[in-house]
């Protein structure tokens, strides 16, 4: 049954690549050995190889010794401004491992380092004996005009992971259309949750709820939220100018959620305005634009954090929404209401666990929906 469906996988993923469709990864079938592949070696403490795997060529990724860092790359990958690009993995392994789409610009050195692509476009690839595919849409804007991407085992476990092929194909256009709604979520862990795969996501489990919901409308979701991240760093950094204002011609609707960070940082006040002014700046930059705020998880079993740590914070964007007569997506209380500490990552932690991510696309979805029935 394993081999079986690992023959499906390949059919799919090849049927991917085919006629009429370019692989702008060199050799991400491995048929050419290691081609176009960095730091492929064999050593005491690690190994890059490209091997035999059930009939077909595979990279294979693997730690013989305790923390000893596993990474391959493929550089120079050109890209073109406001396209969308479709990156997918297929792989297996008994170890986490990780897939990074690493952009920049030529025009703009500041923009590596502030897309923050090591969380926006980085996740782990699913762990197990028989293949998954990991999938993820990738908007160049109108500054990433390059790339890189990097395949790595994550932790510091000694054990393998296989990959058995990697694509990244133009799937479109994404420059402003009339008829395409854009939705851009902004945040922090909490948002992009990076320790989740691409599928596992907000935006994945969004997009497929409203392209199921909507099937006339044309609808994209993108996740700008960065690991970390608090409202002053975003609007002091530069990062809301470079990688917001100056790289997306278009958004229609911000899905805004801070707090978990913020609360290190200033008071609740302050929290407030600039909250306040980074809504100032969406909706001077993008007229139009449907502000939605997000409240944060409910931590079960754990009262002191969501009373005095994150609950403040969380009802100041409540209070926020309500006097600017926003929407107002209540996670907390949907957290609260699941009683359980599925919907975290583990007890006590308010990142929240896959379950919890779906619960959060639930609650956002009953927003979104509404505001595009009306639209």
């Amino acid at each position: 049954m394993r081999f079986l469906m690992f023959l499906g996988v390949f059919t799919f993923v090849l049927a991917g690549t085919g006629a009429g469709e370019t692989n702008l990864l060199k050799n991400g079938d491995f048929s050419q050995g290691a081609a176009g592949w960095s730091d492929v070696h064999a050593a005491d403490a690690t190994e890059i190889a490209v091997v035999e795997a059930a009939g077909r060529k595979a990279l294979l990724l693997r730690r013989r010794q305790a923390a000893a860092k596993v990474q391959t790359t493929q550089f120079n990958i050109r890209l073109k401004p406001q396209t969308l690009y479709r990156l997918s993995v297929t792989g297996w392994g008994d170890i986490p491992a990780k897939v990074a789409l690493r952009p920049s610009s030529s025009s703009d050195p500041d923009f590596f380092n502030l897309c923050k692509s090591w969380a926006t476009s980085t996740a782990p690839l699913e762990t197990g004996k028989s293949p998954s595919v990991n999938t993820f849409l990738y908007d160049s804007g109108l500054k990433a005009d390059s790339a890189f991407v990097s395949l790595y085992l994550s932790g510091e476990t000694p054990g393998e992971f296989h990959v058995a092929a990697i694509s990244l194909l133009e799937a479109g256009s994404s420059a402003p259309s009339p008829d395409e709604t854009v939705i851009v979520h902004l945040g922090d862990s909490i948002t992009i949750t990076s320790y989740l795969s691409f599928q596992q996501r907000v935006e994945a489990l969004l997009q497929a709820k409203l392209a199921g919901a909507f099937p006339a409308k044309k609808i994209r979701n993108v996740n700008l939220g960065v690991d970390g991240e608090f409202l002053g760093e975003m609007l002091d950094s530069g990062r809301y100018d470079k990688v917001i204002r100056e790289n997306y011609k278009k958004i229609d609707v911000a899905v805004i959620r801070y707090g978990a960070n913020d609360r290190r940082m200033y008071s609740v006040d302050r929290f407030k305005e600039l909250l306040g002014a980074l809504c100032d700046n969406l909706v001077g930059d993008y007229p139009g634009i449907i502000i939605v705020i997000g409240t944060g998880p409910y931590i079960h079993g754990s009262e002191n954090a969501n009373r005095h740590q994150y609950g403040p914070y969380w009802q100041a964007a409540s209070e926020f929404a309500a006097a600017r007569n926003y929407p107002l997506v209540e996670i907390y209380k949907r957290f609260e209401a699941e009683a359980s500490e599925k919907t975290a990552v583990k007890k006590g932690d308010a990142h929240p666990s896959a379950y919890g991510v779906s619960v959060m696309a639930d609650a956002e979805f009953e927003v979104l929906s509404k505001l595009l029935r009306a639209k």
